[in-house]
């Protein structure tokens, strides 16, 4: 019997057989099969019972060592389930700015540079303000009185008391990385729009500065809700779709010639509001500089950004089990994740 279930018993496509683990339990059953027979030999002159005990051992050893390998052969339990999706909503999230080091005042003003050599910092000279790149990206960094590039102070538009805020005219990669998640849905077959508004970050109007901190706290604090903030079933086309995803920017930063890049995704039932799965992705390019990517228009940066971000998406996506194979399916369970 034993013998039996180590040939058909699998893992990872193998017989056990044809593991470590299973060459050492054959070994055990070939010993304890020896064990057996000698006691039987010995039965007819002395009492069995002499060889009960050292039987008994190793065959506690053995079951151990099954229900062990049988543990580890079955899949992790997954923590919840996705039913039949046909179509969706992807709702942009808002993104915290870029963060590029050494800092780009460095470069549109060379003066400065030479006070790192020098005891006072630029932070003590100059203070980080939100500002616009000439391409439209939002960069928290130093800006100075004769700067070429001025503060964002329309930087974020009155939110309703639905948390959520029309698309601002800059560029945000959150708003583009959601355009390519509706694209890839949309390629495998899942009716899927795009939101008209974004959704704030839990974050004070004060707080919304160049103090990246901030920012990193609030993604954090959105990530791990288990409840969306936003009340779907007032929202259009509600009526319409079966699900939401909330796509929202996590690590965001160039560091000298690489670009890091992070992505997380949040399945959300609209009907309830409660979170049914979490996906987090990310990855880093170092394929040129920040003054490179970003002057003059930013569009390189961008590029990259959508690049890099599309197979964020992908992952993200096959993780939630919204991969396009699965459409028109009933979707795998999805594995939840809360740490950012």
């Amino acid at each position: 019997m034993i013998q039996n279930y180590l040939k058909h018993k699998t893992f990872d496509g193998k017989s056990i057989n044809e593991t470590t683990t299973g060459m050492f339990l054959n070994w055990i059953y070939r010993k304890t099969s020896e064990k057996a027979n000698s006691c039987c030999w010995f039965e007819k002159i002395f009492n069995i019972q002499r060889c009960l005990p050292a039987i008994k051992s190793q065959c506690a050893l053995l079951m151990l060592l099954l229900a062990t390998g049988g543990c580890q052969a079955l899949p992790p339990k997954p923590t919840g389930y996705t039913p039949g999706i046909g179509t969706m909503l992807v709702v942009p999230m808002e993104a915290p700015p870029l963060e590029v080091i050494p800092d780009l005042i460095e470069t549109r003003i060379p003066v400065y540079r030479q006070y790192q050599f020098q005891s006072l910092p630029l932070s003590v000279m100059l203070e980080k303000k939100i500002y616009r790149s000439p391409g439209g990206v939002l960069i928290a960094g130093y800006v100075s009185e004769d700067d070429s590039v001025a503060p964002a102070d329309d930087l974020h538009p009155v939110a309703d008391s639905s948390g959520t805020a029309p698309l601002e005219e800059s560029w945000s990669p959150s708003l583009a990385l959601a355009q390519e998640a509706v694209s890839q849905l949309n390629a495998g077959r899942v009716k899927t729009v795009i939101s008209q508004t974004y959704n704030r970050l839990p974050m004070a109007k004060e707080n919304r500065n160049a103090n990246l901190g901030h920012w990193h706290d609030a993604v954090r604090q959105w990530y791990g809700q288990d409840k969306s903030a936003v009340d779907y079933r007032q929202r259009e086309p509600m009526n319409r779709v079966d699900a939401v995803v909330e796509v929202g920017i996590g690590a965001y930063r160039i560091f000298d010639v690489q670009t890091s890049l992070m992505v997380l995704l949040k399945l959300i039932d609209p009907d309830t509001g409660q979170v049914i799965g979490k996906a987090k992705a990310k990855s880093f390019s170092a394929e040129d500089s920040a003054q490179a990517l970003l002057s003059p228009d930013g569009a390189n940066f961008k590029q990259l950004v959508q690049k890099i971000g599309a197979q964020l998406i992908t992952q993200g996506l096959d993780d939630l089990g919204l991969s396009p194979s699965l459409s028109g399916q009933n979707l795998s369970a999805v594995q939840t994740e809360i740490n950012y």
